[in-house]
């Protein structure tokens, strides 16, 4: 039982490490043009995508989780 609580709490502090880091990459690449344009500023990019990434996850990720156990 105490392995199992150990190998669950890393495999969950693993996800949320990855999840962070595949957030960060597709924010860089959807927000990267607009800051670096002046279209907005860093601070307006950080919120537009803080709530369209989070809206993505919550409405869609089901249908992204499906679509890979599937094609895996």
């Amino acid at each position: 039982m105490e392995y199992t609580l150990i190998l669950m709490t890393l495999a969950i502090i693993f996800a949320l490490y990855m999840t962070w880091g595949v957030g960060a990459n597709d924010v860089a690449n959807a927000m990267g043009t607009s800051v670096g344009s002046g279209a907005i500023t860093v601070k307006k990019a950080i919120l537009i995508a803080a709530v369209f990434e989070f809206a993505g996850a919550f409405l869609a990720g089901g249908h992204v989780t499906g679509t890979i156990r599937v094609s895996g």
